[in-house]
């Protein structure tokens, strides 16, 4: 008997890697989609179980994973793991009547995004960085359309530039909810500084930032509010010595109000990771970024900090130049000139794209069109 009872909207699979910045914006995507009535399932690996807050309220599986660095022995045993991963990625898709796969990039990702391909489902890459990450370059070949967070990508060479969709990087719902006006700064308000290293903090930070500041200018460090993510035993020693120097510290190991602190920050300074620059850009806060200097994140953050400071964003040195003398002669010229900040943070609020996660669940729906046609 016919029904006008509309047809349940289709299921959509999210791969994402086990770091914070694959995995929050898998997770805005996977709010937003949820929020229009499709299911979801989001597929990661043990890391990214471990952000149980990001995954509350998320189907989510979560599949045996290894990189494929590493010697012939590494290789075999990597590719043993992505054929378990995709086996079970695939059974799994079958069973839930996916309809298409969203990846995020890092080596977990690989084996759901081809589970999907070997179904015939539509595949959508999502690029935080500057860059195709190795993963997503691997599976560029099979991909539908892919998203970026940046106006230009690298990477993309010999793919069809038309579907390429310049989406943003979707952030954590606490940081669309902290964004406010750039606070007051003038010779009477004060400096608030944010110093955080990223999901791993970064050791040189708490090295660094605090004799610098205890080198400025006694009329600076008394306005000066510092907020440092900081893991080091000598925590409260560092504490003690800021406050004997008249700056107000507030350190911890791990900032879980991070939308408040962006929020009443006149300066970050940071690395310079994807799912960084993306909170920063919807905040709307300038930033020092010191790229990671070593490991496989090293090129991809250095692009990302070169392209920030040539938008006006901020400022960006190698960690090697990374000095606490270089530091207070740069925190000197900023607090010195009272619009270089404030116009650094317009350069962010212009670069940011705070509906990054409607734009792409937006192109995960044209995808689902009969045409599949990824242009809006």
């Amino acid at each position: 008997m016919p029904t006008d009872k509309p047809l349940p909207a289709p299921t959509i699979a999210l791969a994402a890697g086990g770091t914070g910045g694959h995995l929050f914006p898998a997770e805005a995507l996977a709010r937003e989609l949820m929020a229009r009535g499709h299911a979801v399932v989001l597929y990661t690996e043990q890391r990214g179980a471990q952000y149980v807050q990001a995954l509350q309220g998320i189907e989510h599986v979560v599949l045996p994973a290894r990189s494929l660095a590493g010697g012939l022995a590494g290789k075999a045993a990597a590719g043993a793991t992505i054929l378990r991963a995709l086996l079970q990625a695939r059974a799994d898709m079958k069973r839930r009547k996916v309809a298409l796969v969203a990846g995020f990039g890092g080596y977990p990702s690989f084996a759901p995004a081809l589970a999907g391909r070997s179904l015939g489902l539509p595949l959508l890459l999502h690029e935080q960085a500057t860059r195709l990450s190795m993963t997503n370059r691997q599976l560029l070949r099979f991909a539908g359309a892919v998203a970026s967070s940046f106006p230009s990508i690298a990477g993309t060479e010999g793919f069809d530039s038309t579907r390429v969709t310049v989406t943003g990087n979707p952030v954590r719902a606490s940081i669309l909810e902290a964004r406010a006006a750039y606070p007051r700064f003038d010779a009477d308000a004060p400096l608030r500084l944010l110093v955080v290293g990223g999901s791993q903090s970064a050791r040189i930070f708490g090295e660094i930032v605090p004799p610098a500041l205890l080198a400025l200018p006694k009329a600076l460090r008394r306005r000066l509010q510092l907020s440092l993510q900081y893991k080091g035993e000598d925590a409260d020693v560092l504490a003690a010595r800021l406050r004997d120097g008249g700056i107000a510290a507030d350190i911890r190991p791990f900032f879980d109000d991070m939308g408040a602190q962006l929020a009443q920050a006149h300066l970050i300074i940071t690395r310079a990771g994807a799912s960084t620059a993306a909170d920063l850009l919807t905040a709307g806060r300038p930033a020092i970024f010191v790229p990671i200097p070593h490991g496989g994140s090293r090129e991809e953050q250095r692009r990302n900090a070169e392209t920030l400071a040539q938008a006006g964003v901020g400022w960006w040195t190698p960690e090697s130049d990374f000095t606490d003398a270089w530091l207070r002669g740069r925190l000197e010229s900023l607090f010195a000139a009272p619009d270089t900040l404030p116009q650094a943070a317009a350069a962010a609020v212009a670069m940011a794209k705070p509906n990054a996660a409607a734009n792409l669940a937006d192109l995960v729906e044209r995808m689902l069109e009969p045409n599949g046609n990824p242009e809006p």
